[in-house]
């Protein structure tokens, strides 16, 4: 009976661990990096500058981040079934305007369809049915779950640039649009029966806080925003840091052939955070380990203001690929020992559309950070004290907010 139970139990983990993975893979058609391969193309089809290209960029991205704050509690109150329509609907439909878009508001439509249902929604239905069913496991479950779209930085990119030198690039989204029907739908609904997806008014077993059932009751709670302090910084420095590598490395005097190996190392890293801080925190307990996981991010921003000559892109391109792989699993595990299962759709859905302002924001932000006056290690400077700062102060009050998931005596 027990040796049948665990096989149920390994045969359940199993399938949350497919359904996020592809779930977040697939989302990496929505991401800025897969977007950005088709940026000349874009250019061409409808007369749009790069700068311009950029605003309409800019504004789906921020109309998407707007509407997963409300998006995200709406989920909950869905079936995972539906969602998942839901999802690959409006998906399906920003592939399909991407292959035949010709005028620029074609493609402000095309970006908010494809940032809303790829980086957004998929994304966040991968991570929080990891989140949801991977219980004292569900640090290692949504690693397994992020995985998905570090593979899709992998592999995505050099694919495509192949695929585009052989095939016109309007067929390549009217492919993406029917491997999403016609595979990922069927797949991701086969996987999600009897996958655990509780609506808000469920129970929210291990939650410490009131009832989060609206969005205002959980921008009143202290708890998320000494989590988003330290949620956030990732996604806003590494974008920074990320859209102005130009700017750093020739302010550095890093050598041009070194970035492509640089990148290289901060895959691996990230993929190394990743699994890391998973196990951690389900060893430790997610709240502790958030306490920890800006560190490496704060030594690789100091040592832009280190005399390490060509070696401080190793240490940097490391450091800050560590922290966003655990950040990724932080992202989801933090809130659900915070406030519980229940109404981790909500409260994702609106730490999202925070994090989609910081990075929509962190370009120009970084900017007048590496100005002459400044320069990249001031720049860096600047963010390692933030980091620091927000792990000693922001990562107590966190911890005496929250159920520590390895405490048994439950809430203090």
């Amino acid at each position: 009976m027990q040796a049948q139970f665990s096989r149920n139990d390994r045969t359940l983990g199993a399938r949350i661990i497919i359904f996020g993975f592809i779930a977040t893979f697939v989302s990496s058609f929505g991401q800025t990096f897969f977007l950005g391969l088709f940026s000349p193309q874009f250019e061409a089809a409808t007369g749009v500058g790069g700068a311009r290209l950029g605003v309409l960029y800019g504004l789906a991205t921020l109309a998407s981040g707007g509407l997963l704050f409300w998006l995200g509690g709406a989920l909950d109150r869905m079936s995972l079934h539906r969602a998942i329509a839901v999802a690959s609907g409006i998906y399906v439909a920003g592939s399909l305007l991407a292959g035949t878009v010709t005028t620029p508001f074609g493609l402000l439509a095309a970006f908010f369809l494809l940032r809303l249902g790829g980086q957004g929604l998929m994304s966040h239905l991968g991570i929080v049915t990891a989140a949801r069913g991977g219980g004292n496991r569900k640090g290692a479950m949504i690693a397994w779950a992020s995985m998905g779209v570090i593979l899709g930085e992998a592999v995505l990119p050099a694919a495509v640039l192949a695929a585009v030198a052989v095939f016109e690039w309007r067929w390549l989204w009217h492919g993406v649009s029917a491997v999403l029907l016609l595979a990922v739908l069927p797949a991701l609904l086969l996987l999600s029966r009897d996958l655990p997806w509780k609506p808000a008014a469920g129970s929210s077993a291990g939650n410490p806080q009131p009832s989060i059932g609206r969005r205002r009751v959980l921008l009143r709670q202290p708890a998320f925003w000494a989590g988003s302090a330290l949620l956030l910084a990732p996604p806003f420095m590494v974008t920074g840091f990320l859209f102005e590598q130009v700017a750093v490395s020739r302010l550095m005097h890093w050598p041009p052939q070194l970035i492509g190996a640089a990148f290289a190392v901060f895959a691996l890293s990230r993929a190394f955070g990743t699994w890391g801080y998973g196990r951690a925190a389900d060893r430790f307990g997610a709240l502790r380990m958030a306490r920890l996981h800006l560190l490496p991010m704060a030594f690789a921003f100091a040592s832009l203001a280190l005399p390490l000559g060509s070696a401080s892109i190793w240490v940097a391109f490391a450091g800050i690929g560590f922290t966003a792989g655990a950040n990724s699993v932080l992202g989801g595990a933090v809130w659900v020992d915070l406030f519980g299962t229940a109404s981790i759709g909500l409260v994702r859905g609106v730490f999202v559309a925070c994090a989609v302002l910081a990075t929509a924001v962190a370009p120009a932000v970084t900017a007048v950070m590496l100005s002459e006056q400044l320069g990249a290690g001031a720049m860096g400077l600047g963010f390692a004290v933030y980091c620091v700062l927000a792990s000693l102060l922001a990562g107590p009050a966190l911890l005496r907010s929250g159920l520590d998931p390895t405490d048994e005596a439950g809430p203090r």
